[in-house]
């Protein structure tokens, strides 16, 4: 799915919720569609209206949180991490799917991404006898063997905690035998015990600066209203987003009318998802 689709679906995800709130039926169009002028040139994502007055339109500029696109990349990263490890198990006559969760965040080289692959293969191997439909942890193993295996708080295990020190990061695995060789990731990188402290340190002014120079433009071309929508994960917890709008300075949002949260549900056409107004009160 291209990034104009995603951006559609989010907005009609929007519009379903706005229209039901105001008993009023809003359409979207691309601003670049209506205003063939601003193609190429500094613009806002789209134009909403009520088809009975067209002129009385809002402009919706629609942004990703900095946690989103974070998430996104490290998603890509390891279905095709997870590709390779798949091929690299077959080829050593190993059977099943294997499925992992809470993968850590890795930034590897290709030498030391084909250092991590003999390293999870040989550890996989190893654990043969004990890995079954419970998962299990093997990033102390991946650890003893790589260097480059990232650490993680010790949120509270006993083990651990008495010494004081961070842990191995974790990275549970279990199996199913009666499969072809496969290795799965279905979910996200982010624990979701995670996601706030994240945020916290990912979410910027940028954005939003950004954002408001482009709801004025759409205001000096006749916008009755400028709405920012803000797409994120459902893990994404609002009243800290809302907290952090609010102690903005006033000139950053000075164009822009309302804020709302947008949740991304895999970006279905008419999966239902979150939609919270953040801005203002």
């Amino acid at each position: 799915m291209n990034k104009e689709t995603q951006e559609k679906i989010r907005v009609e995800r929007f519009l379903n919720w706005y229209n039901k709130q105001h008993k009023e039926i809003y359409v979207c169009e691309k601003t670049k569609d209506h205003f063939h002028e601003l193609n190429g040139k500094l613009r806002w994502d789209f134009i909403i209206y009520q088809p009975s007055s067209p002129k009385e339109w809002l402009g919706v500029e629609l942004k990703e949180l900095a946690t989103t696109r974070e998430v996104s990349s490290w998603f890509k990263f390891w279905n095709r991490l997870c590709l390779e490890l798949a091929e690299d198990l077959a080829g050593k006559g190993i059977h099943g799917k294997f499925r992992i969760i809470h993968p850590p965040v890795l930034n590897l080289k290709p030498e030391k991404r084909l250092e991590f692959r003999r390293v999870f293969v040989e550890v996989v191997i190893n654990k043969q006898s004990m890995l079954n439909e419970d998962f299990v942890d093997i990033g102390p193993d991946i650890a003893d063997k790589f260097p480059n295996w990232p650490k993680q708080k010790t949120r509270g295990r006993a083990e651990y905690h008495m010494s004081g020190k961070d842990r191995p990061h974790e990275l549970l695995i279990n199996k199913n035998p009666h499969s072809r060789c496969e290795v799965t990731s279905p979910s996200s990188p982010i624990v979701a015990r995670d996601g706030v402290e994240l945020h916290k340190k990912t979410f910027g002014e940028a954005d939003i600066k950004h954002a408001n120079k482009q709801l004025r433009l759409a205001r000096e071309k006749g916008a009755r209203k400028t709405i920012l929508l803000f797409a994120c994960y459902p893990f994404i917890e609002e009243s800290l987003i809302k907290y952090q709008i609010q102690n903005l300075d006033r000139h950053i949002v000075s164009a822009i009318d309302s804020i709302y949260l947008v949740d991304m549900v895999g970006d279905m056409v008419g999966k239902k998802g979150r939609v919270v107004k953040i801005y203002p009160d």
